[in-house]
C-alpha cells in the first residue's frame, strides 16, 4: 500500500464530519478545515514508526490537532500497543485505514 492509497479514505472520513479537505498543503500531507475549529493536520504513512511520530511532533509546533494515518495492522502486537500509548502521551491522534474504512 502506498501513502496515496490512504488519502481517499481519510478524505471521505473527514468530509463526513463536515471538514473541507486539501492534500499537500505546505509540509502537511492533509489539511482539514471546518469553521470555527482550528485546522486538523493528517500525516499519511505506510507504517507506524518513530520517523512518523517525530514528523507528527514537528507538526504540533504549528498545529494543535495532528493525526497520523497508517494502514490498519493485520495484528495488534505489543510494539503497536506501545506506540499507540506513546501517541496518547504526546497528544497525537491515530487513524488506521483498511480499504475504505477509517478508525480513529
Amino acid at each position: 500500500m502506498l501513502e496515496a492509497d490512504l488519502y481517499p479514505a481519510v478524505k471521505a472520513f473527514l468530509e463526513a464530519q463536515g471538514f473541507t479537505v486539501k492534500a499537500e498543503i505546505g509540509p502537511a500531507d492533509v489539511m482539514a478545515i471546518r469553521d470555527p475549529d482550528p485546522p486538523v493536520i493528517v500525516e499519511l504513512k505506510t507504517a507506524l514508526n518513530l520517523p512518523l511520530i517525530l514528523q507528527g511532533v514537528a507538526r504540533q509546533s504549528l498545529f494543535a490537532d495532528v493525526y497520523l494515518a497508517v494502514p490498519h495492522p493485520a495484528k495488534w502486537t505489543h510494539r503497536y500497543r506501545d506506540l499507540t500509548a506513546l501517541l496518547r502521551r504526546l497528544g497525537l491522534g491515530l487513524l488506521t485505514v483498511k480499504g475504505e474504512t477509517v478508525e480513529a
